[in-house]
């Protein structure tokens, strides 16, 4: 496509150089008319320049020109319209009627201000009196606190107090009654360790020993002979039937032992269990072997008797009982110790 208008540049050059002279003529009616194959589109027109008089020019700035001004309006008073004036005059006269019942309201509101203002001092008043009294109260309830306080710390200690003597008080009677009936289970003891003393028994602090039969008084609480060819066999002095008796409040478990020279003479004497207040009979009997060993006295040119000495133990928990014991040893028919 072809370039038109001012995009042409020979047609822009040929108006360059020739200026409207490059342009058809206008029409009459004053119209430039390109054909179509020429195909410009532009529409062109003279460049005119206006020529002023500066001198006309600077003398009309400064010049009034009356003639173009409006006439000044005639001053008239400022007046409303009777429809207007009526209508706005009577509202005024209410509006000033209802003005003046407003004031008359706010005097009677001023009026009850004023007396509400004087209630409401005196309830101030009434308040702060019954703030007093309640700052008052307080007080007094707290000093009344503080003392229940002390009150019932003290009646706490009083009752701990009181709780600790009971306490003490039934420890006490506890213990005594306890001391009272150890003293007498004591005294029961006692009176039988008297009694069994009195019997001819030997006493521990809970068991008595005592030898049933004795055919001889004084010397050994035990006595057995055994002559030196009778092979081991002995006649009992005392014994050998020996009562037990548990006087104290409590059973015992006894064991028994033989010690001493006659240690091996006796046999062994199995342990015994005593309920309070039990008594038992216990029968010794000899080791034959043991006896047979046990030979007279030697002395040179002459034989004599020999007694051998030992002990027979009972022994509890608390106490040991010890009864002596002799072996007489002889030669002939008659002990000659």
């Amino acid at each position: 496509m072809s370039n038109s208008g001012l995009k042409n540049e020979q047609y822009v050059n040929k108006i360059l150089v020739s200026g409207s002279l490059a342009l058809k003529p206008k029409t009459d009616t004053g119209v430039y008319v390109f054909e179509k194959k020429e195909n410009l589109g532009l529409i062109s027109g003279k460049l005119t320049k206006p020529i002023y008089d500066e001198a006309e020019l600077e003398r009309a700035v400064d010049t009034v020109i009356v003639e173009l001004l409006p006439q000044p309006l005639p001053e008239v008073e400022d007046t409303v319209p009777r429809r207007v004036y009526n209508p706005v005059t009577q509202s005024v006269i209410d509006l000033t009627a209802e003005v003046v019942k407003l004031n008359k309201d706010i005097e009677d509101l001023r009026a009850k201000v004023t007396e509400l203002e004087i209630v409401t001092e005196s309830l101030r008043i009434d308040v702060d009196r019954e703030t007093l009294a309640s700052s008052t109260a307080q007080n007094e309830a707290f000093q009344y606190g503080v003392k229940i306080q002390s009150s019932i710390g003290d009646l706490q200690n009083a009752i701990q107090k009181a709780t600790t003597e009971a306490i003490q008080r039934v420890s006490l009677t506890a213990r005594v009654s306890a001391l009272e009936e150890q003293n007498r289970a004591y005294k029961e003891q006692i009176e039988g360790r008297d009694a069994k003393q009195a019997e001819g028994a030997k006493v521990g602090m809970d068991i008595s020993l005592k030898v049933i039969k004795k055919g001889q008084e004084g010397g050994e609480d035990i006595l057995f002979n055994s002559k030196a060819d009778a092979k081991g066999n002995v006649t009992w002095i005392n014994g050998p039937d020996i009562e037990v008796y548990n006087f104290s409040d409590e059973a015992v478990d006894i064991s028994f032992e033989s010690t001493g020279e006659t240690g091996d003479t006796l046999g062994k004497v199995a342990s015994i269990k005593l309920e309070p207040k039990a008594k038992k009979t216990i029968v010794l009997s000899q080791n034959k072997d043991a006896v047979r060993d046990k030979v007279p006295a030697k002395a040179v040119g002459t034989s004599r008797d020999k007694l051998y000495k030992g002990s027979f133990i009972a022994k509890t928990t608390a106490s040991t009982v010890t009864l002596t014991v002799g072996l007489q040893k002889q030669r002939g028919n008659k002990f000659e110790g």
